[in-house]
């Protein structure tokens, strides 16, 4: 079928879109950061309000993604190859945020990631070089997208997320850039939320001889 601008136009007065700066990333702290805060202000920060402030910093996201991996049969044992679904890989996301002037929301990625396994110690201490137990470095991840209204019609939540990568940061004399950190969220699997396929009943009809049936 030939485009129809007409059509087109139609379709997106009808059924909308949503663009691609309307979302927002709430990350739940969890329980090895629970009840901490930093100290890199008069006042300490409590680890529960950085993570709130965050959904006004973290400026970049890409949504997850999903493969199927699938390995090459022949249904018969001979003829055609056909390609079978035997697995579901999760592809991490990465997202960026803002630096606030305290670099408070830096430690608290710092200290998450050293949480997750212990790669620093402290001035007295020495690094531990072991892995936290999961349940307790890992959390829930959402991300939210509105529509033009500011109303969420997307939520896509990550289970069982924690970070597996900061990224280097460069600095130069040269620029006058706001720091931007780049996070990579390992999780154990994603849902959107509310999007369970449901099935109709079938609608009686009529054969030719006046008696009800199901289609």
């Amino acid at each position: 079928m030939a485009f129809n601008i007409e059509q087109f136009r139609q379709n997106v007065t009808s059924h909308g879109y949503i663009d691609n700066n309307n979302f927002e990333v709430v990350v739940t702290t969890p329980e090895v950061l629970l009840n901490s805060s930093l100290n890199n202000r008069v006042s300490p920060m409590n680890s529960n309000e950085i993570a709130r402030t965050m959904a006004m910093r973290i400026d970049q996201v890409r949504m997850p993604g999903i493969n199927l991996q699938t390995t090459q049969v022949s249904r018969y044992g001979i003829g055609p190859i056909q390609n079978m679904p035997i697995n579901a890989q999760f592809q991490e996301v990465n997202f960026s945020l803002l630096i606030d002037e305290f670099s408070e929301l830096w430690q608290y990625w710092y200290s998450w990631s050293n949480a997750v396994f212990g790669f620093n110690g402290t001035e007295r201490t020495l690094p531990t070089y072991q892995t936290e137990y999961k349940n307790k470095y890992s959390t829930v991840v959402s991300l939210l997208l509105y529509n033009h209204l500011g109303t969420v019609v997307q939520t896509i939540n990550l289970y069982e997320a924690f970070p597996t990568s900061i990224r280097e940061v460069p600095m130069s004399w040269g620029d006058n850039q706001l720091i931007r950190l780049n996070i990579q969220l390992a999780y154990t699997s994603y849902s959107l939320v509310s999007s369970a396929i449901k099935h109709n009943p079938p609608t009686p009809n009529r054969n030719l001889n006046g008696l009800l049936v199901n289609r």
